[in-house]
C-alpha cells in the first residue's frame, strides 16, 4: 500500500485499505480494521489536526477557558 495513494481515511468499501472481520451469532457484526496501522494512525492525526484548526480556540479539546 502506497502512502502517497491515501491522503485521508477512505470509506470502508476500500478493501485495499480495510480488512473486514465478521462475527456471527445472536448479533451479526462486522468490524473494519486498517491493514496498515501506522498509515492509519498518521491519517487519523492529520484529520484531527484539521478538525481542531477549524474550531475556535475556546472550543478546542484540551483548551482551558
Amino acid at each position: 500500500m502506497s502512502e502517497s495513494t491515501y491522503t485521508e481515511i477512505p470509506d470502508t468499501s476500500d478493501s485495499t485499505y480495510w480488512e473486514s472481520n465478521s462475527k456471527t451469532g445472536n448479533v451479526r457484526s462486522t468490524t473494519f480494521i486498517p491493514r496498515d496501522k501506522e498509515l492509519h494512525l498518521r491519517l487519523k492525526k492529520k484529520a484531527w489536526a484539521v478538525i481542531q484548526a477549524g474550531l475556535t480556540k475556546r472550543n478546542r479539546k484540551g483548551s482551558s477557558s
